[in-house]
């Protein structure tokens, strides 16, 4: 499995995750505002319209297909990051306190 880490605008968040779904991504996990972000030096955005962080959890044979919906959708955002994860580790205790959203295929 891969771990993807986004920043994106709250505004594309729903539009992101349901491409990302329809992708292959097996979860999906929003983190809390992530304003003041200094990795996300964009003067685009806006007060009003503050950044989250998303985490998706997707098998290694789709993670091409969900970083290319990803790309397609997200008209401001950044991929932080894509890791492996051990399948076991996945869903692990620091994401219990955040939304987490199970794509069902």
């Amino acid at each position: 499995m891969k771990r993807i880490t986004l920043i994106l605008k709250t505004s594309e968040v729903m539009s992101v995750r349901k491409a990302a779904c329809i992708a292959g991504a097996n979860s999906i996990v929003v983190h809390p505002s992530h304003r003041g972000c200094s990795a996300y030096p964009n003067p685009l955005v806006s007060a009003q319209d503050e950044l989250v962080r998303l985490d998706l959890m997707v098998v290694d044979s789709q993670s091409g297909e969900v970083v290319c919906a990803i790309l397609a959708t997200a008209h401001s955002g950044k991929i932080e990051n894509i890791s492996p994860v051990n399948a076991k580790h996945a869903l692990s205790a620091s994401w219990q306190h955040n939304e987490l959203l199970v794509c069902s295929s």
